[in-house]
């Protein structure tokens, strides 16, 4: 009788014979179904084995296309208002750049062929081609070979001012007049060989210093001109289930990411089902810089720790930071660099817009000289359009030791993966130009005021609370960038009733024609909520509108009801208050900058 293994195995010669392309793809291999001839992924096999074959392995290379260094979106050649667009000229010089690191060139549409500069492909861009000694030109020995030209066109191309195709195409055979009786001479031909050296040396050595990097136009256009071509709900991820890829990752660092401006409304519920509850998780509220200047900090983490309860995440450490402002990012890298292992991959998840990239950037500047890789960070909610990463030890200094990164680091990097959009936030209605009103760049000045019964305070046409039942009044603080707007609730219907009509009122957002305001989604009744008045100086409870702030409810009443209105109902939850001592420091009289209650 033949063994079982011993027929597995004569089954898997023959269908390698038979189709050895089929098996080249990462992450299968053939189990106990090859007898039928099928195959299937096998989970210890994604993670230990990638079976490649010989010949396929070029063709994988080449359909795999480069990623834009700030965004991640893969470069394509189709659409222009679309990620990673490139034109044709910057096409060729990511395909230059790919060879100058040993990279095979990518086909597009603008660059079907090959390499542009022939040295390139033959490795003349080192200091003597046929040499094996693989030195790079100096900076003074290529400026003294680039002074050398005497060809104009040739040194301009040299120096970066033109292109080497235009500079072929202007050749190097100058016109000459001939006289009527004379026969012109032979212009004298410049050899192109020693041009093609020197600029296949500037691209390698740009190359090797990381001056090479090319963003798409989307990044182009964002990052000079804060504006992105098409609306930003057709590039967002909604779908936690992307992250999925983390469960056959069980070596992984994950820093989980956290707007505390938006809490919780910023977190992933039930991240543990979708990425594994193993990880390591170092858990980051960003965005500290918008809370008051009187926040008190171990009590607004305090706050925080029982909300990442139903994250379902392996929570090693919790820290609160701000990327933008550089605080607390120290500490932060600190920790990350004593739980990492050497060889450790990091990826940071979190939902959309909640600071990500800007915090990669922060471990970046405290680097030595991470700057040359940073990525884009906006307010624009989907920047990141892929996972990418930057290798472990560009960070010196941050997440490795001054001295250098070990020998296990060398293929370790730290990932940004695209953020998870909450689809029930109220932003998701919001345009590019009506986005930047809405989402709080700046610190939050708190204003205290008044709410009495029967009155209504509005976010814009974003959110409204009504006081419909209780004591005479209440009192309100508003944390939010947009102006808040009180008034009696049969004037809130007439403002709401006529902005849903397209005639612009004080209501904003949002902004534009009565065409847009008509098309805006009609405020629908959220929550209504009962509760009890605690304390006359201390915050009750918080109702938070995702994405735009919260208001604070404080008094001592047996008893109110309050009702929000929302887009579409949806964006809005009450929560325990992160403030509750708002009240605590306000004097009697008026002040320049906030409502007081007497």
């Amino acid at each position: 009788m033949v063994p079982a293994r011993a027929l597995r195995a004569a089954a898997r010669q023959a269908l390698l014979r038979r189709a050895p392309q089929a098996f080249a793809a990462p992450g299968w291999r053939l189990g106990r179904s090859a007898l039928d001839g099928q195959q299937r992924p096998c989970a210890r096999s994604m993670v230990r084995q990638r079976w490649y074959s010989a010949a396929a392995a070029p063709r994988i290379a080449k359909a795999k296309a480069p990623q834009c260094p700030t965004c991640g979106a893969e470069f394509q050649t189709e659409t222009a208002a679309a990620p990673g667009y490139l034109n044709a000229q910057k096409w060729r010089q990511v395909n230059q750049a790919n060879l100058a690191k040993g990279l095979l060139p990518v086909a597009g549409a603008h660059a079907p062929g090959g390499a542009e500069i022939p040295a390139l492909a033959g490795g003349g861009a080192r200091r003597g081609a046929a040499s094996a000694d693989g030195v790079l030109l100096s900076d003074e020995e290529f400026m003294s070979a680039v002074s050398g030209i005497e060809d104009p066109a040739l040194r301009a191309v040299a120096a970066g001012e033109m292109t080497y195709s235009d500079a072929m195409g202007q050749g190097a055979e100058p016109e000459t007049e001939a006289g009527p009786e004379t026969e012109a001479e032979p212009a004298p031909r410049v050899d192109a060989e020693p041009f093609d050296v020197l600029a296949a040396a500037r691209v390698r050595r740009r190359a090797e210093q990381g001056r090479d990097r090319i963003v798409c136009q989307r990044c182009h256009t964002l990052k000079n001109h804060s504006r992105v071509e098409r609306p930003w709900r057709e590039d967002v991820v909604s779908d936690p289930r992307a992250l999925r890829f983390l469960r056959f990752k069980p070596t992984a660092l994950v820093v989980v990411v956290c707007d505390v401006f938006d809490i919780p409304g910023s977190l992933i519920p039930r991240l543990g089902e979708v990425i594994s509850d193993r990880h390591p998780v170092v858990l980051v509220a960003n965005k500290a810089d918008l809370l008051p200047r009187d926040y008190h900090k171990e009590r607004t983490l305090m706050w925080f720790r029982r909300f990442a309860q139903g994250l379902g995440v392996n929570v090693r450490s919790m820290h609160l930071v701000s990327a933008l402002k550089n605080l607390g990012t120290r500490e932060l890298a600190a920790d990350i660099a004593a739980r990492r292992r050497a060889g450790q991959d990091v990826y940071m998840v979190g939902r959309a817009n909640v600071g990500k990239s800007e915090l990669i950037n922060a471990l970046l500047r405290i680097s030595i000289g991470g700057s040359a890789h940073r990525v884009l960070a906006s307010h624009v909610p989907g920047t990141t359009m892929g996972l990418y990463g930057i290798p472990v030890r560009r960070f010196v200094k941050a997440l490795v030791p001054a001295e250098g990164a070990p020998a296990q680091d060398r293929q370790a990097s730290l990932y940004d993966t695209p953020g998870i959009f909450g689809s029930k936030s109220v932003v998701w209605h919001l345009t590019n130009e009506e986005l930047g009103m809405a989402v709080c760049h700046k610190r939050v000045v708190p204003f205290t005021f008044i709410l009495g019964l029967g009155q209504s305070v509005l976010l814009g046409g974003l959110g409204r609370i009504d006081l419909v039942e209780g004591p005479p009044r209440v009192y309100v603080t508003v944390f939010s960038g947009i102006r808040p707007h009180f008034t009696r609730a049969a004037r809130a219907d007439e403002l709401v009733r006529r902005m849903e009509a397209g005639e612009r009122t004080i209501l904003q957002p949002p902004v534009g024609d009565s065409e847009r305001l008509k098309r805006f989604p009609r405020q629908a009744l959220a929550l209504e909520h009962t509760f009890e008045g605690l304390h006359p100086r201390h915050a009750t409870l918080d109702v938070v509108f995702g994405g735009i702030g919260w208001v604070a409810v404080a008094g001592r009443f047996p008893s109110a009801k309050i009702r929000v209105h929302s887009p579409l109902g949806a964006g809005v939850c009450v929560r325990p208050p992160m403030m509750p001592f708002e009240f605590k420091r306000l004097s009697p009289h008026m002040s320049a900058q906030r409502k007081t209650p007497k």
